[in-house]
């Protein structure tokens, strides 16, 4: 009997290629967070169609380039997608039963910076005619994190392929992180990079790192065989209750400010029950300020968009090693 197939029936997991590009990774893989959902999942062949003279039909076709794509949306619950755009992490330090990863955008500190920690994916369907999809020397362009009062902090990654191949179904085997929990705004905290204290009544805040990263084809191959990565874009849009004009004066300013500005998400709570992400921004700048509306009877807000030129991102938790 044919039957409708949901996503309950379907799967997505990924994995980096400490080996070489395209090389696929070993092991269980690792899970994106809570609530994943992909979209724009879309593999072409650049199929090109070729007419001929003295006839109105298409006579030939001939094919391009593999380029696989899509968008991985999920509720942050562990640090590892950081390593997608931020490098190869260190080996962790222990202290207190937690473990600390370290991810550092500065190449003088962090050499792998230069390049792209690329990944594969799993993506399985459980249908009629069960098959996995698997996508190597996956590489991320941008990634976004969204977080808003009374929400759970999102991610969105654009993930993108020149390599695909289909297979056999297998169960999904991608491990979470041990004791992780969804991130939301009720922990989090801003500090802002004007005073360095904490930013007050903010409403809601993005962040964008972006590796700009893209595929590399040669003559004779349809498929990638490599990646670089452009200019590092640190990114971003807060909006805040309106109490005062400091934060308009400083695009009036244009200049850096003073202080970093650190966002940290955390569970609230301390010693070795502590899950924590902070992310330490530097050489920060506002670019624009605009408010939301000022009409009778509704709260006064401003939006802000800013950039930065360096981040640390920082994670504690009770996991030995990243997941493979």
């Amino acid at each position: 009997m044919v039957t409708a197939s949901s996503a309950s029936s379907s799967y997505v997991e990924y994995g980096y290629e400490n080996a070489t590009f395209g090389s696929g990774f070993v092991g269980n893989g690792i899970q994106f967070g809570k609530e994943v959902k992909v979209t724009g999942l879309e593999f072409k062949n650049n199929q090109m169609a070729l007419g001929q003279l003295y006839s109105p039909e298409i006579e030939s076709f001939a094919y391009g380039k593999n380029e696989g794509k899509c968008s991985v949306d999920y509720v942050v619950s562990n640090p590892w997608f950081f390593e997608s755009i931020l490098g190869e992490a260190p080996n962790p330090t222990s202290a207190g039963g937690l473990y600390t990863y370290t991810w550092d955008s500065s190449p003088s500190t962090n050499a792998t910076m230069r390049d792209i920690n690329s990944m594969a994916l799993r993506i399985g369907f459980k249908t009629n005619t069960e098959f996995k999809r698997t996508a190597v020397g996956v590489v991320c362009p941008s990634l976004s994190l969204k977080m808003a009062l009374n929400e759970t902090v999102k991610a969105t990654q654009e993930l993108v392929w020149g390599e695909e191949a289909k297979a056999g179904f297998s169960t999904p085997s991608g491990v979470s992180m041990a004791g992780g929990i969804p991130y939301t705004f009720v922990h989090a905290q801003i500090t802002s990079p004007l005073t360095g204290n904490t930013l007050a009544s903010v409403q809601s805040f993005d962040l964008n790192i972006n590796s700009n990263a893209e595929l590399i084809y040669e003559m004779g191959n349809k498929l990638s065989v490599d990646a670089y990565r452009k200019i590092l874009e640190l990114t971003g849009k807060v909006s805040l209750v309106l109490y005062d004009a400091t934060l308009l004066e400083s695009v009036y300013g244009r200049a850096e400010a003073a202080n970093n500005l650190v966002v940290t998400l955390s569970n609230g709570l301390s010693g070795s029950a502590l899950r924590s992400i902070v992310m330490t921004f530097t050489g920060c700048s506002f670019s624009s300020h605009d408010s939301a509306g000022v009409e009778p009877g509704e709260l006064l807000l401003e939006n802000l968009d800013f950039q930065c030129k360096h981040v640390t991102v920082v994670a504690k938790n009770t996991t030995s090693s990243i997941p493979t």
